[in-house]
């Protein structure tokens, strides 16, 4: 059995149809290669404990934020990098409003300007806050497809527009790799890889370790989806850190553990 490495027990996390409250944990056996599972990790959180930054290497902070879907509380994960030019959002919040509890919450703390973003997808729980990221200043990245989507849905218009399947991007000292695999949980949705800490941030494409469904399958292609992780698979086979788009970060397991997902509902 791996061990894992427990980051913050305040956090939610979903299992099945429910929201419990349950730790963020990594995979103690992805972090060796960094050296990282004797770091010591900061957690910060707003006055009621629905927006919380967890740094779960030096300088790399999942931000989780407690939105609302069909009625029912869930948590949503995106990631925060310190650069030397700024700092880099992946994934703004599920509205405009809890997105400015988190610029709030991350300039109180790490009092460093949000630069730049990249949006995984057209949902709410990734675009939701596009026009707060706009209004402070922040440059925000999608592709043309996320970028078309969320216009028909009411949201603000991306400043940059990444290529619509691989694009290398460079924020100061950190490199960075957008890549849509093709359709899966949306029709546009990408991972986004930071080659020097072997993450890989998999968005809604990618289940939790705990996930017990595929969750919201309104705009997913089912029988795109396996194929489409697969080639994220075979992509990046260094990968040792993955953050899914709600629940427990791990290692590549998760990416397979979708994948057995998706075949179970067939």
């Amino acid at each position: 059995m791996k061990k894992r490495i427990v980051l913050n027990a305040a956090l939610s996390g979903i299992i099945g149809l429910g929201v419990v409250t349950a730790p963020l944990i990594v995979n103690a056996q992805a972090q060796k290669p960094h050296s990282q599972a004797a770091h010591v990790q900061k957690t910060y959180s707003n006055e009621a404990g629905t927006v919380t930054l967890t740094e779960i290497k030096p300088h790399v902070w999942v931000h989780t934020s407690i939105g609302e879907f069909n009625g029912m509380p869930v948590p949503s994960n995106g990631l925060l990098l310190e650069t030397s030019k700024g700092l880099l959002l992946v994934d703004s919040s599920w509205n405009d409003s809890i997105t400015t509890e988190l610029m709030d919450l991350i300039s109180k703390h790490l009092k460093k300007p949000v630069k730049n973003a990249i949006i995984t997808h057209s949902h709410a729980d990734r675009i939701g806050g596009i026009k707060t990221l706009k209004e402070r200043g922040v440059h925000v990245y999608t592709t043309p497809q996320t970028a078309k989507l969320g216009a028909e849905n009411g949201y603000e218009s991306p400043d940059r527009l990444l290529n619509p399947v691989l694009t290398h991007l460079k924020f100061g000292n950190v490199k960075v790799e957008t890549y849509y695999p093709g359709k899966g949980h949306t029709e546009d949705n990408i991972t986004v890889y930071f080659p020097q800490y072997k993450l890989l941030v998999g968005g809604c494409l990618i289940k939790s370790q705990e996930a017990k469904d595929l969750g919201n399958l309104e705009d997913a292609d089912v029988d795109a989806w396996p194929v489409s992780v697969q080639s994220v698979i075979d992509r990046y086979p260094q990968v040792d850190t993955v953050v899914p788009g709600h629940g427990n970060l791990g290692g590549t397991e998760l990416l397979y553990h979708t994948i057995e997902l998706l075949e179970n509902n067939k």
